[in-house]
């Protein structure tokens, strides 16, 4: 194995911007059927962007501070179900030049993972709707025993395949992905086309505008 590139999901490769305002209001409206008036408002979609990245608890709790933990609950069960069915239907986007670059990289002798805070089913729904699967491999997930956070992710691909820290690469737009780069002691690359803000990721490490530049930069990054 030349080295292990972790990728961060959603604003990496994936954006669920074209849906997911309308999949909160989906599945708000379908906990409010169930318990009237628990949220009284729908967040707009840049409000749930601003804290993609983040564990879907996390998320919640911040979006939904002053909302009864148990409809919250409900609504942790009905995203993972209403956005998964969107996916499906192909109503997000990868983001300019992923498949091609995910080959490319494959073929160039590199492992490439997962490292989300999403859901298993999510993410699964992602990979497949979008043809991109098999360039994967197999996933570690924070429903996985043991994993709560990106950076027990990126201990668990690393004890997986009992890699040296300086042969993983972290590869995000968010401080979630620079902290667990950071909990580990990997190097990391940031990409500035995605949900988060620059501010996030200028500090740690490259920078790359579009998703084909990766190939040589992370070349670069490992000697």
């Amino acid at each position: 194995m030349r080295a292990l590139i972790a990728f961060d999901l959603d604003g990496v490769l994936y954006s669920s911007e074209p849906f997911l305002g309308e999949a909160y209001r989906e599945a708000i409206a379908n906990v409010n059927a169930r318990r009237p008036g628990a949220f009284p408002r729908v967040p707009t979609t840049r409000e749930v962007l601003d804290h993609v990245g983040w564990p879907v608890p996390v998320i919640l709790a911040r979006l939904f501070p002053a909302v009864d933990p148990v409809a919250v609950e409900l609504l942790y069960v009905e995203t993972l179900v209403v956005i998964s069915a969107y996916v499906r239907r192909g109503l997000g986007v990868l983001f300019p030049g992923v498949a091609a670059t995910l080959g490319r990289l494959r073929a160039d002798g590199f492992t490439l993972v997962i490292a989300s805070n999403g859901r298993r089913a999510y993410i699964e729904s992602v990979l497949e709707a979008n043809g991109i699967a098999a360039w994967f491999a197999e996933l570690l997930t924070v429903d996985c025993q043991g994993m709560q956070t990106k950076a027990d992710l990126l201990r668990g691909y690393r004890a997986r395949y009992a890699l040296p820290v300086g042969q993983l690469v972290m590869i995000g737009d968010r401080a979630s992905d620079v902290e667990a780069a950071a909990a580990v002691g990997c190097r990391f690359i940031g990409c500035d086309y995605g949900h988060g803000y620059q501010h996030e990721i200028e500090a740690a490490g490259p920078i790359v505008s579009a998703f084909d530049q990766l190939p040589q930069v992370i070349v670069r990054l490992l000697g």
